[in-house]
């Protein structure tokens, strides 16, 4: 009772009459709290608070009481599982710093905004992915598991748990969906205010994301056949309905929905959600936790491949946690349409139609045409000045919109449109709500023999309901595009393996159409979420790092076919999952992988063979291998395959968002420009239900330029045969570090750049900052991009005797991502005016004296230490005046 009123007394000192003495601790508490990048979108006066924890310490409850006793706060959850914490709503009056002063809190981070990963185009595909180079279909048929006795909770957009193929049931004897809990409700709109947060009684999928992870996983068939259709599932609603187009959620929600997940005692946690990049992020962190206490969290790596390296996100960077990537269909079936030309018959596969209300649906020939807009051109975005009255027009993309090239065919008096790509593959058009004929795509290959024909005379298309065709998928076991790069800011190999997310069908909500295929890491996770799932029901005494290593073991590396070598572990991970080769493993390999981030510059010690080489970049890492064969000794190998290496830049010093590699063909290349790989002795013998430990050097390549900033990686191959055996068997680890002084590496872009840079305030570089006049009524913008993720960046203004008088508005930020090249943050910036903050947490502003300034740039390189003033990369501006 004691301590309860010590806190309660502590609280209360955030009520009016007591904030001097709250300001009194502003310094040191300032530092607890957690200051975002300001692209990052936050819930206004929203925060999720960890508090410390231990023998002594009060209750979440307790905690909770309190708070919740002063007015202007309100506890809106409790975590007593993920971590000792509450998620706290407040007044425009209460600051994070205040409540970060408050006895017994640790951290305080501001609820961020989340919505769904980006769902890269699909075909309408009919036909499931191949179970069979996973090894899911031999676990099912010869091992006969399903996931029995295993428990899965999805945290996701919820379910149509009425769906035929997914039980058509809930929480019923036998039925599949025995747990789950809708935290978010139909009306949440991350663009209100305060967006209303009104649970259903059930998880019911309105947006389609849940229901089609929940078939990857869970599918009975016809259709749909799920990697672990006997396990036990929960649903944990955590998104919105769609709303101006994006399913959102917040941190505080995604938690309350895992922590849920973690209280009903599901065995794997399977997250196809994600955003930011840093381990230390508070769903990052908790989902560490919950690997800490034995349960396997699989998470989505990102879709955001199309950025380069740098690009896998949280929860998939956590501690311990499974981050998956994308491979492609092998196969694609789907719906197609049927052309009938004067050069016969053609068949184009579809794209999902533009609107689930305008389905493009023909059951007999509709006379097609290709025509030509007011400006010449095939684009269709000037318009028409031809009637195309009962008519699908095909048009291309590019110039316009799919919904501006929709409405110029509607105008035309089309009943329908096909858009052909501009580029190869197939892309889903978006069309707008004022298009009432059907819209699809076909990809650019097809398109060239279409519009081809149809100019030579009249021709006619139709698409019934069921007509579908099969069709190779030329890119089928692949890295899918779109799958994002590690590494993580302290340079861990992510993904830790990949898995089939590229054009997935599978189930979908009944009033959205039962079916639907989409792609992205998110179809890629609940597949090894399967996995796990069965590898856990053959072999239940694995722990969840033997599950992790035995996974990434037994994944088969992929190949680069444009160089020859492998593709590299920051985009693939150990490679494609194998789980049948995992539940049949004899053996396993720790660390799981090998990140190279501390490197030494000298000669090789205790490699005599590789003293020929000189004063090289190496490292020595161990690894440990098990027999786990209680009978039998087993014979290893060990040799290695390189990887492409990846750099950021091109051979210009120019940044680009595709990653450069080398080599660049199967041409032969010296062996400088290449990794290697020593050990002490290549054979050894383990004898059974033994282990040794082996030291591996890793040597980078010294042929190719640090200046380029290469990274390089590649994969120990373990070759293994048991005593009377004559089968052998294989295992791998991957292997990636940077070729240089990561510790040095700068952060901020290169000279070449233009940035950082002093702008006016519609970002024109300013020619000569010596002339720059601020005031309160014309403010100035810093510029500068980040290169590689910094934990910390602060821009403050420096007088003209060297004295820093405060923090730029919007100049301190923690857990800094990468700005990509292109697109919505290609920056970072701050504002330039006569007001200065004094706290980190830009609570408390100054007015500054007139007079002569410098703004002062300081980015944390990696794995800095924050207090080491060394440890930062510095830029300093040109002297300009205030007023």
């Amino acid at each position: 009772m004691v301590l309860v009123s010590r806190i309660v007394f502590a609280v209360a000192c955030l009520a009016v009459a007591c904030l001097a003495v709250a300001r009194a601790q502003l310094s040191a508490a300032d530092d607890k709290v957690v200051k975002y990048p300001s692209y990052v979108l936050v819930k206004r006066g929203a925060y999720i608070v960890e508090l410390e924890s231990g023998r002594t310490s009060p209750s979440t409850s307790a905690y909770a009481a309190s708070f919740n006793s002063i007015k202007e706060v309100r506890v809106s959850g409790q975590f007593n599982s993920l971590f000792h914490g509450l998620a706290v709503s407040t007044s425009d009056n209460i600051t994070a710093a205040q409540l970060a002063s408050v006895q017994g809190v640790k951290r305080i981070w501001p609820v961020r905004y989340h919505t769904l990963p980006y769902q890269m185009s699909a075909t309408n595909i009919t036909y499931p992915y191949l179970h069979q180079p996973t090894g899911v279909s031999r676990a099912l048929r010869e091992l006969e598991l399903s996931g029995k006795g295993i428990k899965i909770g999805i945290v996701d957009t919820g379910v149509d748990y009425n769906h035929p193929e997914l039980g058509n049931c809930w929480k019923t004897a036998d039925c599949p969906w025995q747990y789950g809990t809708d935290f978010i409700g139909d009306r949440f709109d991350w663009s209100a205010p305060n967006p209303i947060i009104s649970p259903n009684p059930t998880p019911m999928d309105c947006d389609g994301h849940g229901t089609h992870v929940s078939g990857i996983l869970s599918g009975q068939g016809p259709t749909v056949y799920g990697v672990a259709p006997g396990a036990t599932y929960g649903m944990y609603r955590v998104f919105s309905c769609p709303f101006n187009g994006n399913v959102a959620s917040s941190d505080d929600i995604i938690l309350q929905g895992i922590e849920a997940a973690y209280q009903d005692g599901h065995d794997i946690i399977s997250l196809s959600l994600g955003g930011g990049s840093w381990p230390e992020d508070p769903i990052s962190a908790a989902c560490s936790k919950l690997v800490k206490k034995g349960i396997v969290v699989v998470a989505a790596n990102g879709n955001d491949g199309l950025n380069g390296l740098y690009t896998a996100g949280t929860p998939a960077v956590g501690h311990g946690v499974i981050a998956v990537g994308s491979v492609d269909n092998w196969n694609v079936t789907g719906a197609v349409a049927e052309f009938t030309t004067p050069q016969g018959k053609l068949l184009a596969l579809l794209s999902t139609p533009g609107s689930d209300k305008y389905p493009f649906i023909f059951e007999t020939d509709v006379p097609v045409v290709a025509p030509i807009d007011i400006n010449g051109t095939t684009f269709g975005c000037a318009g028409y000045n031809i009637s195309l009255a009962g008519k699908v027009a095909v048009v291309q993309r590019g110039v316009c919109s799919f919904t501006q090239k929709a409405a110029a065919v509607q105008s035309a008096g089309a009943v329908g449109v096909i858009i052909y790509n501009n580029v190869p593959g197939i892309v889903n058009p978006s069309i707008g709500a004022n298009i009432t004929i059907p819209a699809v795509a076909i990809s650019q290959e097809d398109a060239q023999t279409i519009v081809a024909d149809i100019s030579k005379g009249p021709s006619t298309v139709k698409a019934p309901r069921n007509l579908t065709g099969t069709f190779p998928a030329s890119t089928g076991g692949q890295m899918s595009t779109f799958s994002s790069f590690g590494p993580s800011p302290e340079l861990a190999i992510e993904p830790i393996l990949s898995a089939p997310g590229g054009n997935i069908w599978s189930t979908y909500p009944l009033k959205l159409g039962s079916y639907a295929s989409l792609s992205g890491t998110s179809m890629a996770t609940p597949y090894v979420s399967g996995t796990v799932a069965l590898l856990k029901q053959a072999r239940p005494q694995l722990s969840v790092k033997d599950i992790r290593s035995l996974l990434a073991n037994s994944a088969k590396p992929l190949q680069d076919v444009t160089t020859g070598k492998m593709v590299h572990p920051y985009w693939s991970g150990a490679g494609l999952v194998n789980v049948y080769n995992a539940i049949k493993s004899r053996a396993m390999i720790s660390p799981s992988e090998l990140s190279i981030n501390e490197t030494t510059w000298g000669p090789v010690q205790g490699f005599d063979q590789l003293q020929a080489l000189g004063s090289v970049r190496w490292a020595q890492r161990n690894v440990t291998i098990a027999n786990t064969d209680s009978s039998k000794g087993m014979d290893v190998w060990l040799d290695s395959s390189v990887a492409n290496s990846l750099s950021m830049y091109s051979a210009n010093g120019e940044i680009s968002d595709t990653p450069r590699t080398w080599p660049v063909s199967p041409a032969k290349v010296s062996s400088d420009t290449l990794p290697q790989i020593a050990v002490a002795d290549s054979h050894l013998y383990i004898a059974a239900g033994q282990s040794k430990n082996i030291t591996v050097l890793v040597v980078a390549p010294s042929g190719l330029k640090e200046s380029e900033k290469w990274f390089y990686g590649g994969y120990l191959n373990f070759t293994l045969k048991w005593d009377q055996e004559l089968v052998t068997s294989s295992l791998i680890v991957p292997y990636a570090g940077y070729n240089g002084d990561f510790r040095a590496a700068d952060v901020l872009s290169t000279p070449g750049s233009g940035l950082p840079a002093l702008t006016d305030s519609n970002q024109v570089a300013i020619a000569d900052v010596s002339k720059l006049v601020v005031s309160a009524n014309s403010t100035a913008l810093l510029l500068y991009r980040l290169d590689v993720p910094s934990r910390i960046v602060s821009a403050t203004l420096v007088n003209a005797s060297g004295n820093t008088v405060g923090y730029l508005p919007y100049g301190y930020n923690e857990y800094n991502s990468r700005n990509p090249p292109s697109g919505d943050a290609s920056l970072s910036g701050a504002t330039i005016s006569n007001i200065v903050s004094i706290d980190k947490e830009a609570a408390h502003f100054i007015k500054v004296a007139a007079g002569k300034y410098h703004v002062h740039l300081a980015a944390l390189r990696p794995l800095g230490d924050a207090s080491n003033s060394k440890d930062y990369q510095t830029w300093d501006s040109d002297k300009f005046s205030i007023i």
